[in-house]
């Protein structure tokens, strides 16, 4: 460990650069489209120039703005890109094949030499984090093994603080990704902390200091906040307390900067795996930071937002309207002033059709009290979904629009399988979600009285 900080020193060269432009030169073959490189904003990939300059001998160049480091995507489409860091360098050059254009070579930059290099250590600590978790939890009521076990976690942390002392000095700009993936071992760290759920969420960017304008447009950002956001929704924490330590995270980075949005963007990804509630709050304050120019990211963000408001209790249950089985266009919103149970079911689904006879008999128990059900049926047989209707007894409101698994309602409700049901107040907003059979049962025993 004595060479570590020389190593780092000779590998992390220093560049200091201020020409305005810098040029991309790319000796790249195999291309099925326009070469183009983009930028991320932790939405979207952006094109960042679209009107690249051919030279005779085939080659591309690009010029990008210059004076400070920032993280660029080369491709011809953006899921398949090759990541670089521009801006800081003359002339950085890349030579490949469009065919796996993440294997290109790039040559002349020692900024990125470096920034592999600094890649492959936070990746390494990583899976070492992961290997002396799983042992320490095996050693569990085994003294001496868990003192051992603790003890390599205190070597690693101090491998982590020295990797990232020895960029602040010789490289600040890839030490922010060093500060994003500074978090140290639980057992080692747990003074202060009532539990290791608490010191995750208040301690794991402690080494990250997002006022520094160095961490703008950091797509590091997005990935350091996306994995803390996937842990705290993954270790059964309730809404209210994910949301009370999502909150105080963001508090320490400025509103309104990318680095806001790109941690927002991190966090909302998770929440809407999970169907959170919370993600439509974080996801309306991204809304809120987003700019003009921004309308391809609000459109498409607005639209996620809709769906999963049908997840949130409380919330308005987005409006719809499709065929019943006359061919009249019937309208969610037609029913309020009654408790309206939206019932997610097709003629093909047995655990649909055996609950159906339960659903019939609360039907009858409060249909004179303000009860109404509205089937939605993920049926693409017509005759089918009839016959079904009729054969189970099923004599309150239907619809559907044929399509099977593609029908707009139950996407637009994030329904992944059947049976399902959306209980809504009189006043449209949701109650619950999926209740059946007894719990169904209570639910409406209790709004009815």
């Amino acid at each position: 460990m004595k060479h570590f900080s020389l190593l780092v020193a000779l590998l992390l060269s220093s560049v200091a650069f201020s020409q305005k432009t810098v040029t991309l030169t790319c000796k790249v073959d195999a291309c099925q489209a326009p070469l183009r490189l983009f930028k991320f904003d932790g939405l979207l990939f952006k094109d960042a120039q679209i009107s690249p300059v051919t030279s005779p001998d085939g080659s591309i160049t690009f010029a990008v703005p210059g004076g400070k480091p920032q993280f660029y995507y080369l491709g011809f489409r953006s899921d398949q890109t090759l990541i670089l860091i521009l801006g800081a360098e003359k002339d950085v050059r890349v030579e490949g094949s469009c065919n796996d254009i993440r294997t290109a070579t790039i040559s002349g930059s020692p900024l990125n030499d470096s920034y592999q290099w600094v890649k492959n250590r936070v990746n390494i600590f990583k899976n070492q984090t992961g290997q002396l978790i799983q042992q320490y939890q095996a050693a569990m009521g085994n003294q001496q093994q868990t003192q051992q076990v603790t003890a390599q976690m205190k070597a690693l942390d101090d491998q982590k603080l020295q990797l990232l002392d020895s960029l602040q000095r010789t490289q600040p700009y890839l030490a922010k990704i060093a500060a994003l993936n500074t978090y140290l071992s639980w057992p080692n760290s747990q003074a202060g902390y009532s539990n290791e759920i608490e010191y995750f969420a208040k301690a794991f960017f402690k080494y990250a200091d997002f006022k520094d304008e160095g961490y703008e447009g950091l797509p590091w950002v997005f990935e350091a906040f996306q994995g803390y956001a996937s842990t705290l929704v993954n270790v059964g924490l309730d809404d209210a307390t994910q949301k009370v330590y999502f909150e105080q995270m963001l508090e320490k980075i400025p509103a309104g900067t990318m680095r806001s949005r790109m941690a927002l963007a991190g966090i909302i990804g998770p929440l809407k795996q999970k169907n959170s509630p919370n993600y439509v709050v974080f996801a309306e304050r991204l809304l809120k930071e987003l700019k003009a120019g921004d309308e391809a990211a609000i459109a498409n963000l607005q639209q996620q937002v809709a769906g999963m408001r049908s997840f949130t209790i409380g919330a308005e249950a987005p409006d719809f309207a499709q065929a019943t089985p006359e061919g009249k266009m019937l309208k969610l919103s037609e029913l309020r002033g009654k408790v309206v149970l939206i019932d997610f079911w097709a003629s093909w689904c047995g655990p649909c059709r055996r609950e159906n006879p339960n659903v019939v008999r609360m039907y009858q128990q409060y249909k004179d009290k303000g009860f109404e059900i509205l089937g939605v049926s993920l049926d693409r047989d017509r005759q089918r979904w009839l016959d079904a209707i009729q054969q189970d007894g099923l004599t309150w409101l239907h619809v559907s629009d044929l399509q099977q698994w593609s029908n707009a309602v139950a996407q637009m409700y994030g329904v992944s399988s059947i049976p399902h049901t959306v209980l809504l107040d009189a006043e449209g907003r949701i109650l619950a979600r999926n209740l059946r059979g007894e719990a169904l049962e209570h639910k409406l025993a209790e709004i009815f009285k």
